[in-house]
């Protein structure tokens, strides 16, 4: 039976720490350096900053909570992690866990320069732009400094089809990163840094309804399907990138499709589901605990995604606990890590970012006048929306 507990420490997560890289589909996880400085200022000044395991055990009852506790997390393993995040964690001696995916890890074995090599003089700051994910040795010196806790956030962070239904085709521009890379593995790693990784993918390539890899029961699309589509496409401007009118073109061949019941010519059943959940789960711990001799006890879920049975096949393969999560919150439940603390900034200004943190937190801690004025908004909010 789950220890039960009432939750009062905040954790902040973030994801992506530096130069806001233009290239980037997903730049609006970027936390630009200045930001995140201004940030760990305050938390320093304000807050006594602790390990997400101490977290646990303050909650277990196994140790003493002190004043005013706080828990940083980041999610994904960006290499910025180590460039941007780790010297300024260093500098206001902070720590920190980071969850990250061993498919997305960089298998190289190297150690690229950061922070505290532009401080001594020995690179620019250009030599930092250096998109991508931690390598394990990068790991390896961070969780040395004692500063850092590398858990795991599943083995692939990707998503899967789960139905026939035609939601686009891939064209200039689009955010193909679990399409590609379900069918190009060994280039996961390099998706951020690789310029041609979205053209892995033919234009024209098909996307259909998915779902985050631990609630998805994927489906096979038959791939003479995906080829026709291709071909049916192959003289469509993907320039002016319209998905009607794509799908006019296509609307013919996909229709013949459903009728003859041929469109998916695979549906994963429950022990599938159950196997492969049960390898993102536990290959992602025994690999991490492989690479850097720890032990992992913590398991991030990503987009907030998971089950009950997901949750628990990590609590009996090993897990002290996992997120909740924004749509299952369980804040007693000791096996659960109460919903985080997003932190996402106002661009351009540092003092309207600082101060949105402040609300967050103020409102996660019922403290005045930020939950005052969180109730007020909601009540203004709710007013408006029945007068509309």
């Amino acid at each position: 039976m789950p220890h039960s507990i009432k939750p009062s420490i905040p954790i902040i997560y973030y994801h992506s720490v530096g130069p806001v890289n233009p290239g980037w589909k997903r730049n609006f996880l970027t936390l630009e350096l200045p930001f995140f400085e201004d940030q760990l200022k305050y938390f320093k000044n304000n807050f006594n900053l602790i390990s997400l395991k101490a977290f646990y055990n303050i909650r277990a009852g196994l140790q003493n909570s002190p004043k005013k506790p706080l828990v940083i997390t980041i999610d994904d393993g960006y290499l910025d992690n180590w460039i941007w995040a780790f010297p300024m964690l260093k500098k206001y001696d902070i720590p920190a866990t980071l969850f990250v995916n061993p498919e997305m890890a960089d298998p190289r074995n190297l150690i690229r320069p950061n922070l505290e090599d532009y401080w001594t003089g020995n690179v620019s700051l250009e030599d930092l732009n250096l998109p991508g994910h931690l390598s394990w040795e990068e790991m390896k010196k961070m969780e040395a400094s004692g500063l850092i806790d590398i858990q795991s956030h599943t083995m692939s962070h990707t998503k899967y089809f789960v139905s026939g239904k035609l939601e686009g085709f891939h064209h200039p521009g689009e955010d193909v990163l679990y399409a590609a890379g379900n069918r190009f593995l060994n280039q996961k790693p390099f998706h951020i840094a690789n310029p041609k990784f979205e053209r892995l993918l033919l234009y024209g390539f098909p996307l259909f309804e998915e779902r985050s890899s631990i609630i998805a029961k994927k489906i096979e699309i038959n791939p003479d399907f995906v080829n026709q589509c291709v071909s049916t496409l192959s003289h469509y401007n993907f320039n002016h990138y319209n998905f009607r009118d794509a799908f006019k073109l296509v609307a013919p061949v996909y229709q013949q499709y459903l009728d003859n019941h041929s469109l998916i010519v695979a549906v994963e059943d429950e022990d599938a589901y159950k196997k492969r959940i049960t390898y993102e789960i536990m290959e992602s711990k025994k690999i991490i605990e492989r690479k850097l001799g720890k032990k992992v006890e913590f398991l991030c879920w990503p987009h907030g995604d998971h089950n009950a049975t997901a949750h628990q096949l990590a609590i009996q393969g090993g897990y002290l606990a996992t997120t909740s999560g924004s749509k299952q919150n369980t804040p007693d439940c000791l096996e659960r890590i109460p919903t985080r603390i997003g932190i996402f900034h106002v661009r351009h200004n540092r003092l309207l970012s600082l101060l949105k943190v402040r609300y967050k937190l103020g409102c996660y801690l019922g403290r005045p006048p930020w939950k005052d004025i969180q109730r007020l908004y909601h009540l203004f909010k709710t007013q408006n929306v029945s007068r509309g």
